[in-house]
């Protein structure tokens, strides 16, 4: 297997397509991300009781072994991200040994030669994809690329209808359910979301909760609270608000203080959006609606606004720094935090605190379900138009997220959060819920950075109310923006 930088392809390259431009990142208002009866096909495939996590390897992909005569399978990637994908071999870390074994036994199981290429930064792949495409060049089997960059990539018509792609079989556990409830459009989706794709678990925001200083302050049991569905942003504000401590003495609140409930000013601001049930599009029949400007979202603002800007106990650092939240947390100086799961293995792995972890807060009492969201840095995977051999792909694709389903997301899920992180059973049971409580939001899959869905931070952050004004200098924009991505899906393939 060979590793190679994108910018050894691009030297070579004729002159390239002008390049993409560059930045971060359903079924109706409660479209989760459920995976199929994943229980039900254990159940079926096992003769006998057995662990939940072996049971897994019991279940067949029903794809048919091939021997594809050791072609390559050649992988485009970014942001750093290459270890998810390939290893050279095993290193002792469970995730890592994971990855290698799942690896191997495709590579066995069909005689191919897996090859990562990539490069640093998500919008230089994107030029060297373009590039590709506009030679014509059969040089890539599988892309998978930061996901609002490749919802921006899609429009360009570069990448294949996963649902003409043989082997694809979306009603299996290890794909998110999103791709055909909230990513399908009239029967067409360019891009798809598995277990493949590690990121889509690891970037995924919940609320971080310190239970040792939980007690010191004599709160509840908020694994309970959460459990009645008393789980509300209102409900974080009157615990969290007066939990303040002025830990170095200067007589004012910074970054060196302890705060009852801390949380960065970026994207873990945006993922309120969906947690209060306030997706961008919803499905109405087989059609995606645009629903962003709903009729709460004025109060959504305000409240968060107000919130972050009023109590000594609520802080979040307006400058945008990404880690102000869980760097908090991880010193023992936030009793709870936005976070995502990520961050439990660089942040709190040496934490001595007993901690765990909640879902994101409801909007209400009455709304009826948990939601959360995924960093927009996680990845998506996409076909090319010029990728000629389907069915290689397919068969390839299906079996490498069955096998990460079976080998890899046990090992990341189930042992590095639950083993090394997790310190409690309830919390078991809270990454549970908030797995399956993931939204990935067609319109921010396909925002291009040209839609509203990093409105939310930069509102907070600039501690700004008047949400109507700042969306009407954005609506001509995002109308625009919305207009385009829809008119592409309904005309793909006339």
């Amino acid at each position: 297997m060979n590793k190679t930088r994108i910018a050894a392809f691009l030297l070579a390259a004729l002159t390239l397509i002008p390049a993409v431009m560059t930045s971060c990142g359903g079924d109706d208002t409660t479209t989760t991300d459920t995976k199929a009866d994943d229980t039900a096909a254990v159940t079926e495939a096992a003769t006998e009781p057995v662990d939940a996590l072996e049971a897994r390897k019991l279940v067949d992909d029903e794809v048919e072994t091939k021997d594809f005569g050791g072609a390559p399978f050649r992988i485009v990637t970014s942001d750093n991200q290459t270890g998810y994908y390939w290893l050279e071999a095993e290193t002792g870390d469970v995730v890592d040994d994971a990855i290698f074994r799942r690896n191997s036994k495709v590579q066995e199981r069909f005689n191919i030669n897996m090859e990562v290429i990539y490069d640093d930064v998500y919008y230089e792949t994107s030029k060297y994809l373009t590039s590709i495409v506009s030679a014509g060049d059969d040089a890539v089997e599988l892309v998978a690329l930061h996901v609002v960059e490749a919802g921006k990539l899609a429009i360009n018509d570069v990448f294949q209808n996963w649902y003409d792609i043989p082997n694809i079989d979306f009603s299996k556990p290890w794909w998110s359910v999103s791709t055909t409830r909230d990513l399908s459009y009239d029967g067409f989706a360019p891009l798809a979301i598995g277990d493949f794709i590690v990121s889509a678990t690891s970037g995924t925001y919940c609320t971080y909760y310190n239970k040792t200083l939980a007690a010191t302050y004599d709160l509840p049991n908020l694994y309970d609270v959460v459990n009645d569905g008393k789980w509300t942003f209102d409900y974080i504000v009157s615990i969290a608000k007066d939990l303040y401590s002025d830990l170095n003495s200067n007589g004012e609140a910074d970054a060196e203080d302890l705060y009852g409930y801390a949380s960065c000013g970026r994207s873990a601001m945006d993922a309120f959006l969906w947690a209060f049930d306030n997706p961008v599009f919803t499905r109405e029949g087989d059609k995606l609606v645009y629903s962003y400007k709903s009729a709460k979202i004025n109060d959504i603002v305000a409240k968060l606004v107000n919130t972050f800007s009023s109590y000594q106990g609520i802080s979040t650092d307006f400058t945008g720094g990404w880690n102000y939240g869980i760097n908090a947390f991880s010193q023992n100086r936030a009793v709870l935090a936005a976070g995502n799961f990520g961050s439990s293995l660089w942040a709190l792995a040496e934490m001595e605190d007993d901690f765990g972890f909640l879902p994101y807060p409801k909007w209400e009492e009455a709304q009826e379900e948990y939601f959360t969201m995924v960093d927009g840095s996680h990845q998506v995977l996409a076909v090319l138009t010029t990728a000629a051999n389907v069915d290689m792909i397919g068969a390839v694709t299906e079996v490498l997220n069955a096998e990460s389903w079976k080998l890899v997301t046990p090992a990341y899920y189930d042992v590095a959060l639950k083993v090394k992180a997790t310190r409690d059973m309830e919390s078991v049971a809270m990454l549970d819920q908030i797995i399956n409580s993931r939204i990935f939001d067609f319109g921010y899959v396909y925002d291009g950075w040209e839609g509203p869905c990093f409105l939310l931070e930069n509102l907070v952050r600039g501690k700004n109310t008047n949400f109507e004004s700042e969306y009407a200098k954005k609506e001509k924009t995002i109308n625009k923006r919305y207009e385009t991505v829809i008119e592409y899906f309904e005309n793909y393939g006339n």
